[in-house]
């Protein structure tokens, strides 16, 4: 699946970069489903070139981020997703070509293979058995562990109904492509906001203390420990959530 390319950017600019181009991806998709006011696939950038002034191509994609920072604070708000991000580190070359290639991607392809995409550009673990997740029922909490970044929620959102990301769903992001990830993931679903994504390692996990140990959860859900998951059940998980059915993918 074609996507916004980062290929000639250095070691430095290349974290901007990915969250960067992630994003325009995710709202050019929120445009051409009608959920926001075409911007970035408007036929030659028609309003922005009108009123630009001097203005570049790397202000568009700050602009751009902050308007949709109102609701979506992760992952457009640099604070809040963390990893050192900031869009206006990236070369006006750069910036140039993305807007160029908007009209290029693939905006209507199926959910699924968008966000099986974007883990792939954010180097997140894609090799999961989906498939071996429960069906839910509305009143039911998930917690999705740190490692897969939301991507858990979208199957079953996607595959379900009458379940939400906002009213079932809380997602632990370990880092900032996690956080990235989930982030996309409420704008492809439609949540009204990303509030169900929290910053949470498996270090935070581990203390009591933490908010997401003091809540009851009906599953929990994650990446096995033989692909790579953080966790076990015996000694942690059926500790920590005693009322909750833990699932592996």
């Amino acid at each position: 699946m074609p996507s916004l390319d980062v290929s000639s950017l250095s070691d430095a600019q290349r974290p901007t970069g990915v969250w960067a181009a992630s994003l325009l991806h995710a709202l050019a998709r929120d445009e051409a489903e009608g959920r926001r006011r075409p911007r970035l696939t408007e036929p030659k950038l028609a309003t922005w070139s009108r009123f630009r002034g001097r203005l570049s191509s790397v202000d568009l994609v700050s602009l751009l981020f902050e308007d949709a920072a109102v609701l979506h604070r992760v992952p457009f708000d640099p604070e809040a997703v963390g990893g050192a991000l900031r869009p206006e580190r990236l070369p006006e070359t750069v910036t140039d070509d993305w807007l160029k290639a908007i009209a290029s991607l693939p905006l209507n392809t199926a959910g699924a293979d968008y966000i099986l995409e974007q883990a792939r550009l954010l180097g997140l673990p894609t090799r999961m058995a989906r498939s071996d997740l429960h069906v839910m029922k509305p009143h039911q909490k998930v917690l999705e562990l740190p490692g897969t970044g939301g991507q858990l929620a979208h199957h079953l959102v996607s595959s379900q109904k009458d379940i939400t990301l906002q009213d079932n769903f809380s997602v632990a992001c370990g880092s900032w492509q996690e956080l990235t990830l989930a982030g996309v993931v409420a704008l492809e679903l439609g949540a009204p906001h990303s509030d169900f994504a929290t910053r949470a390692d498996a270090a935070d996990l581990k203390n009591p203390e933490h908010p997401l140990r003091q809540r009851s959860f009906d599953f929990v859900v994650g990446l096995h420990p033989d692909k790579g998951g953080l966790f076990r059940v015996e000694d942690q998980l059926a500790i920590w959530f005693p009322t909750a059915k833990v699932l592996w993918v």
